[in-house]
């Protein structure tokens, strides 16, 4: 069982670091790094965040948080607008240019992963759908 174990877990890592090299093939036609598309993922996600918010969430420092959201505002792709309740704070929201990004951006990665499953028969799709659904994610 330990064995199967870790077999799994050293398959899991084979995944994700395929996964990430597809990432890193896809982003630079759109000329965005990782970085600025998790945080407009973020953003997707939670519309009504502040700075210190997508700070806690990537461990960034408030200078680099500053300085990532002066370039993605330089691009079009997020705003910053006065918080209603806090005059210390300014919402931070993606624009419609950097909503069609991140989509335009997700379906090109989105089909290099499905690129994997090509070999895989639809009984086999569905065996996998069903054991991935029990991960606690």
């Amino acid at each position: 069982m330990e064995n199967d174990q870790e077999l799994i877990t050293t398959r899991f890592r084979e995944i994700k670091n395929v996964i990430s090299s597809y990432l890193m093939q896809v982003l630079p036609h759109f000329h965005i790094t990782p970085i600025m598309m998790y945080v407009m993922e973020f953003l997707r996600k939670h519309p009504e965040c502040i700075a210190v918010d997508i700070s806690n969430e990537f461990g960034l420092t408030r200078g680099a948080i500053t300085q990532l959201l002066d370039k993605l505002e330089l691009q079009g792709l997020v705003i910053r607008k006065p918080h209603p309740t806090s005059r210390r704070s300014q919402l931070v929201q993606m624009t419609d240019k950097g909503n069609e990004l991140i989509i335009s951006i997700l379906a090109a990665y989105n089909n290099k992963i499905e690129q994997l499953f090509t070999p895989y028969s639809k009984e086999e799709l569905a065996s996998l759908k069903q054991l991935l659904e029990k991960l606690p994610l």
